[in-house]
C-alpha cells in the first residue's frame, strides 16, 4: 500500500514522504495512530505543505537538542553499578542505563538506540561514548562507572577480612625457614643423644672388664 506518511517515524520515513509499506502496517498502526494516510490524489497535494512543516519542526527540535548536547559537555554522566573487590562489574553498562541517567540530568526522554557503546564496558573508569540526540545532533559523552554504595561497603569488609586472615595466617603457619630450622635442631638432637648412648655403653663395658680382673685378684 503506497502512504503518505504525516509524522517522522523513524527510520522508516519523514514526514512528507509517500512510500510503499505492509498492509498490515498501514492498516494497523500507521493509519490508526495518524501517523500516515493512504497516498491518494487529494493527500499528495498536502505532500509540499507537510514536508515545508516537518522541516520547520525539525529544525526548531535540532535547537532544542543543540542546547542540551552543549548544556552536558561539561558534565558527566555518572553511572554507579555493582561490582566486585576488583573493580569489575557484575554485568555491563548498557545504553538503556545510560539513556535513563541522562533522562533525570535533562529531564527528557532519550532514545537509546543513538547511544552507541563501542566496547563492553566491565570495569569502572571513565569512557568516551558517542550519542545522536537527532538527526543533525551528536555529540561524545564522558559516562563515569563507579561501584555503588552497596558495594563500596561489601568490598570494605572483605577487605577487612581479608587481612584479618592474613594476619592470623603470618602467625599461626610457619614459614620454610621455620620448618627448615625446626628439622635440622631435632636432627643435631637425635644426633646428640646417639653419641651420649655410645659413651654408655663403653663405659659399661670398660667397668664390667675392671670387676672381673678384682675378683680374679681376690681368689688368688
Amino acid at each position: 500500500m503506497k502512504v503518505l506518511f504525516l509524522e517522522d517515524v523513524r527510520p522508516t520515513a519523514r514526514a512528507g514522504d509517500v512510500k510503499e509499506v505492509k498492509n498490515g502496517f498501514a492498516r494497523n498502526y500507521l493509519i490508526p495512530q495518524g501517523l500516515a494516510v493512504v497516498a491518494s490524489e487529494h493527500e499528495l497535494r498536502r505532500t509540499a505543505g507537510l514536508r515545508q512543516q516537518a522541516e520547520e519542526r525539525r529544525a526548531a527540535e535540532a535547537k532544542e537538542w543543540q542546547d542540551v548536547s552543549d548544556a552536558l559537555k561539561d558534565q558527566k554522566v555518572k553511572i554507579e553499578v555493582r561490582t566486585g573487590p576488583t573493580g569489575r562489574l557484575y554485568g555491563s553498562v548498557t545504553n538503556t542505563m545510560i539513556a535513563a541517567e541522562l533522562a533525570n540530568m535533562t529531564e527528557r526522554d532519550i532514545d537509546r538506540k543513538g547511544i552507541q557503546i563501542p566496547a563492553p564496558i566491565r570495569v569502572v573508569g571513565e569512557y568516551k561514548i558517542p550519542i545522536r540526540f537527532v538527526e543533525g545532533v551528536s555529540t561524545t559523552l564522558i559516562v563515569d562507572v563507579v561501584a555503588d554504595d552497596a558495594s563500596l561497603e561489601l568490598n570494605r569488609q572483605l577487605e577487612e577480612v581479608e587481612a584479618l586472615v592474613e594476619a592470623e595466617s603470618d602467625v599461626l603457619d610457619p614459614t620454610f625457614e621455620d620448618v627448615l630450622a625446626a628439622a635440622e635442631a631435632k636432627i643435631d638432637a637425635e644426633g646428640s643423644e646417639e653419641s651420649e648412648d655410645e659413651s654408655g655403653s663403653e663405659e659399661s663395658e670398660d667397668s664390667g672388664e675392671t670387676e672381673a680382673d678384682a675378683e680374679e685378684k681376690t681368689e688368688e
